[in-house]
């Protein structure tokens, strides 16, 4: 069930369908969110977290956002190999504004009603979460679970917890997720190219490669 967020830990028949839904710019991916990834598909069980790029991000304005293309590519060749990593591209195919909304009512028409749908994000989502697309419908529709991120804090704001209810807020807390601070920023990766300056270990190697194949976050001439 996914209205009363009861989860189907212990049932084989539904861990299939326990579905994680990672999005994002990704403008590149990066160790962060690889390393997020991990801890979260491992805590809560889930049988495969859904990699999905922006390709207008509605909530921020990004100038050096490299082709929606490019971006798909880096997280494909990032998740290469890892049978329980996928990278969606529903959100480019519609184009336009990315609304959560849009995406996560998609995924339930694909994978079927019945399935759990858990929306991952960092605590730096949280703030501002209550300015979403039909969060409430949203909220009704999937988990939310949140990721810690140094300098945002994990607790929900009084107006987000008066629009979708104590239940979902509960249910959000239960999901919580806590990594070690890893310190690494696609906005932070795209200054030291912009600089000149390495990236080793940042990124994985294959995206590395391919931002240097394809000529990305170069200065301008």
């Amino acid at each position: 069930m996914i209205n009363g967020k009861e989860t189907t830990e212990d049932s084989d028949s539904c861990l299939m369908k326990r579905i994680g839904i990672l999005g994002g710019t990704f403008n590149p991916i990066h160790m962060g969110h690889m390393i997020m990834a991990e801890k979260v598909i491992q805590q809560h069980h889930l049988s495969k977290i859904l990699f999905i790029p922006t390709y207008i991000p509605p909530h921020k304005h990004v100038n050096d956002l490299v082709e929606a293309r490019h971006r798909f590519q880096m997280i494909k060749a990032a998740i290469s190999g890892k049978s329980n990593f996928e990278v969606s591209d529903f959100e480019i195919k519609r184009e336009g504004k990315s609304y959560t909304i849009d995406t996560v009512q998609e995924i339930l028409d694909h994978y079927g009603k019945d399935c759990e749908v858990f929306l991952i994000m960092g605590a730096d989502s949280l703030n501002e979460l209550e300015l979403w697309k039909n969060i409430k419908r949203l909220s009704q529709l999937c988990h939310f679970v949140i990721v810690n991120r140094p300098r945002f804090k994990t607790e929900a704001s009084a107006r987000l917890v008066e629009i979708i209810g104590s239940d979902n807020i509960l249910d959000m807390e239960r999901l919580k997720i806590e990594i070690n601070p890893v310190g690494i920023s696609s906005t932070d990766i795209r200054n030291r190219l912009n600089d000149g300056e390495e990236i080793k270990d940042l990124v994985p190697e294959c995206v590395e490669a391919y931002i240097k194949e394809h000529g990305l976050y170069l200065p301008p001439e």
